[in-house]
């Protein structure tokens, strides 16, 4: 039953992809291009629209352009129409931003004069994606990676700095020449000084009981092979942590989106640490979360990227290194990569916190290196080289 279905999903995904979508872009295609028609695109894994796009797609639409977003829908039907209507309007239009993968961009290459923009959802280059880990637990398959063409349209792929453009050159298997370093749209924000500034008063109304205490944030990345098989796996003991660290802090949980809905704080768990340990995956804003916070807990995550423009410290628990690397893999060494101090456990993690042992000293070459073309100006740049 299961090769059967199996069967008819390929099936279906090869009638779509060679030959649905090139059909319903052809029709359209020598229709003149709106030079004020810009797409923001995105999948059905999304709730709203993704943070680097907001920026763009609201200086754009104060200027006039006819910005539409065209979000794949949930109902497979529905998506099949949705897909014709994509095909006919990215035909036309001067523009296409994405943020991750979109399968109908990689049917056929775009008409001369239409710019598909790849926005990326995460910053600098940590974790491999894409093409870089065909031979990897992670991600799809090698058969159907290169059966099914992906990441092949790009115009413009814009990046954190000039640091990791091999890296994306190698992850979307594209010319360096395509990759920018123009910076990430959803950093400007952090250099607005004010907004930073009321971040914590932010968390507060969320979570009054915190207090004058200082905010530590978990923020880990997922783990499994895919989006699909995520899960999340948390070894930190709060019991340790609430009787060492409780009276001066309080602890923050942010998950990662793939886990949020499904994994989190036990109601034991907060029967027992909800006054120490606040669970804001669902709740809690990234950019409220990493300005409101004192020290972040990352493991594997891109958010060290952002957190690195702050320069607060943190700390790396790393309790799983090696079989993550054997999985996913990184682009640099992790153990010299990382700007902090690696942890193993709980014990270690009080220890560095107690101590104030941080290793804060490397976050300015970190943050050089990996964010440098983030100045605040990101969304204008891009967005006005995007309609030029």
């Amino acid at each position: 039953m299961k090769s059967i279905k199996k069967k008819l999903t390929l099936l279906r995904r090869k009638i779509l992809f060679f030959w649905l979508w090139p059909l319903a872009f052809n029709l359209y295609k020598n229709k003149p291009i709106n030079e004020k028609l810009v797409l923001f695109a995105f999948s059905k894994n999304y709730t709203e629209m993704p943070d680097n796009m907001v920026g763009i797609y609201n200086f754009l639409k104060e200027r006039g352009f006819d910005c539409r977003i065209m979000q794949s829908p949930q109902n497979a039907v529905k998506r099949i129409l949705f897909d014709f209507s994509f095909q006919k309007y990215y035909a036309q239009c001067k523009c296409v931003f994405i943020t991750d993968n979109f399968d109908p961009l990689y049917a056929h290459q775009p008409k001369k004069g239409t710019k598909v923009i790849q926005l990326w959802h995460a910053c600098g280059a940590f974790k491999k994606w894409g093409y870089s880990t065909l031979d990897l637990p992670w991600g799809g398959s090698r058969e159907d990676m290169l059966r099914f063409p992906m990441h092949n349209t790009y115009t413009d792929v814009f990046v954190s700095s000039e640091t990791v453009i091999p890296c994306y050159a190698e992850a979307f298997r594209c010319a360096e020449r395509r990759v920018k370093a123009f910076g990430t749209p959803r950093t400007d924000i952090y250099f607005n000084k004010e907004f930073v500034a009321a971040q914590r008063d932010e968390l507060l109304k969320i979570f009054p009981e915190i207090g004058s205490r200082k905010i530590i944030l978990y923020a880990p990345t997922f783990r499994g092979n895919s989006p699909e098989q995520a899960y999340n796996e948390n070894p930190i003991d709060y019991e340790k942590l609430k009787a060492s660290l409780g009276n001066e802090y309080a602890l923050v949980l942010k998950l990662h989106p793939f886990t949020a809905k499904r994994f989190g704080m036990t109601d034991e768990e907060k029967e027992k640490y909800g006054d120490f340990v606040f669970d804001g995956s669902k709740c809690l804003k990234i950019e409220t979360a990493l300005c409101a916070a004192d020290i972040l807990i990352a493991d594997y995550s891109s958010l060290i990227f952002e957190y690195a423009l702050l320069n607060k410290p943190m700390l790396f628990y790393a309790f799983d290194l090696e079989q993550y690397e054997h999985d996913r893999s990184f682009y640099f060494d992790y153990k010299s990569f990382v700007p902090g101090k690696i942890v193993i456990n709980s014990e270690e993690i009080i220890k560095a916190i107690q101590d104030g042992d941080f290793r804060c000293d490397r976050i300015p070459a970190f943050r050089e290196k990996f964010m440098g073309a983030c100045d605040g100006e990101c969304v204008r740049r891009i967005a006005e080289y995007a309609v030029m």
